[in-house]
């Protein structure tokens, strides 16, 4: 077995781990450390699963009718332009192995970004560099921060969008031209325990990648739950109105939360581990990066219980620095 590559990652406490350091029932602790929906979405019912469960004991054979279809509709392109995979990370981690391995270089344009990015390039036996790259990365939205950065001019050029709903911007349109477009389930849809992910290409590059993907990468199940998703997609609308009310209220009580296109703000503090921890304790989990926090936006009644934290919380505050 050859040395795996090393890298940081974040692993998030189980909301069963909180609860205990916190000392409160696992039901109390509210997650602002994972930027999905703060309930589950009202198509997620049992009877959207019949057909599936009554066929659960069987493989899809021949894949997954209409769903390719489906997303094709609602993302504008045909449906031999969808690759499917098991989450988001699952197509980046395909994607990447697919234009690189030992001794290739892959740019990362954003900084700090997902860390997966580098993640899959250890994985695939490639570096990090600028370097005559073999494949560009770019995450917009950007995680951590949010913003909605330009698009680096580098082909082929892998643009990570699973927050794509809540800024309405896509590369998708690019798709021709040498882009390949990932997108999730996990955010918008309120699926992320699903599992489902999806990359938009050019068709000659999605043939290759589907080529290169496992064999019925995604359940059946989960398929059921993203064909009810793609009936009625989501509307962003109130969780966007609610990032701008947090962002105002975090300002009034003196934090500078950068601009967001996203579900998430990231406020810029020096001592962002600590407050990430004091209010873990508090059973609040928060998602530290290296320029301070970065915060899921949930709801309201949520939303107040981590800024009356907040209030009682001493921090520093951060350059607010990309």
């Amino acid at each position: 077995m050859r040395p795996a590559p090393p890298y940081a990652s974040y692993d998030a406490p189980a909301t069963a781990e909180v609860a205990r350091r916190a000392g409160i029932a696992p039901s109390e602790v509210i997650r602002f450390d994972g930027n999905t929906s703060p309930s589950a979405p009202s198509f997620a019912r049992a009877e959207a699963l019949s057909e599936a469960l009554a066929e659960i004991h069987t493989y899809p054979h021949g894949g997954y009718p209409g769903l390719a279809e489906a997303i094709a509709e609602y993302a504008g392109v045909a449906p031999e332009s969808v690759v499917l995979g098991a989450g988001a990370d699952d197509v980046i981690l395909l994607v990447t192995r697919a234009f690189a391995g030992p001794g290739d270089r892959i740019a990362i344009a954003n900084d700090p970004t997902y860390a997966l990015f580098h993640i899959a390039v250890g994985l695939a036996g490639a570096e990090v560099g600028d370097d005559d790259p073999v494949l560009t990365i770019c995450c917009r939205p950007n995680n951590p921060t949010g913003e909605l950065g330009e698009l680096p001019p580098a082909r082929p050029l892998l643009v990570d969008e699973a927050y794509f709903e809540y800024s309405g911007v896509s590369a998708v349109d690019l798709i021709e031209d040498g882009v390949i477009v990932v997108r999730t389930f996990s955010k918008a849809f309120g699926l992320a325990a699903a599992r489902v992910g999806y990359a938009l290409a050019g068709r000659d590059v999605a043939a290759e990648l589907n080529r290169r993907q496992a064999p019925a990468p995604v359940s059946t199940l989960s398929v059921a739950l993203v064909l009810a998703g793609l009936d009625s997609p989501p509307d962003v609308g109130p969780v966007i109105d609610e990032r701008e009310r947090l962002a105002e209220e975090l300002r009034m009580i003196g934090l500078r939360p950068l601009p967001s296109d996203a579900n998430f703000l990231a406020v810029p503090l020096e001592d962002g581990a600590d407050v990430a921890e004091r209010l873990l304790l508090r059973g609040l989990p928060v998602r530290p990066y290296r320029d301070g926090i970065r915060i899921t936006v949930r709801n309201r009644g949520d939303d107040n219980v981590l800024l009356d934290a907040f209030r009682t919380l001493s921090t520093r505050q951060g350059s607010g620095r990309d």
